[in-house]
């Protein structure tokens, strides 16, 4: 630019000044025409800056995916979570009832033993009475027991 204003300086004429701003507009326009002089044009740090930039906003769309993808994961972790906590209160219950369950058959297996030895007390108080009316009772038969014993020397 400084070129520029010093040429200006110099012109005297009107018709040497636009001569000389069409010849400049004439320079910009050849380099800025294609996208290789636009490149050698810009420095280096500035193209790593842009493609650091690409790479970054290509990462974050990548981890955006995966954020969505774990928050669906995290809602079926959820309601596994509920279906397990469901099952442990039912098996909570199940354990209740079952406990419940043994000590009323510990009852009944008493109550059963209980009703089996008054069975047999009253089988034996029963034979008791049996064996004392049969004594008390005086029976003829045991003379005739007597005199079978006679008769069994004479089967020899």
């Amino acid at each position: 630019m400084a070129n520029f204003d010093d040429e200006i300086k110099k012109a005297d004429d009107t018709e040497d000044l636009l001569k000389l701003l069409e010849n400049q507009e004439r320079k910009a326009t050849k380099k800025g025409g294609g996208v290789v002089p636009l490149l050698k044009s810009l420095p280096i740090g500035t193209i790593v800056l842009v493609v650091v930039v690409i790479i970054l906003g290509a990462m974050v769309l990548s981890l955006g995916s995966n954020i969505a993808s774990l928050k669906g994961e995290l809602s079926e972790i959820k309601n596994i979570k509920s279906q397990v906590a469901d099952l442990e209160a039912r098996l909570e219950k199940s354990m209740r009832e079952r406990d419940g369950l043994k000590t009323e058959i510990a009852q009944v297996k008493n109550e059963i033993d209980g009703m089996k030895a008054q069975r047999r007390e009253a089988e034996a108080r029963a034979q008791q009475k049996k064996q004392q009316a049969e004594k008390k009772k005086p029976s003829p038969e045991k003379p005739k027991k007597q005199a079978r014993p006679a008769s069994s020397p004479a089967k020899r």
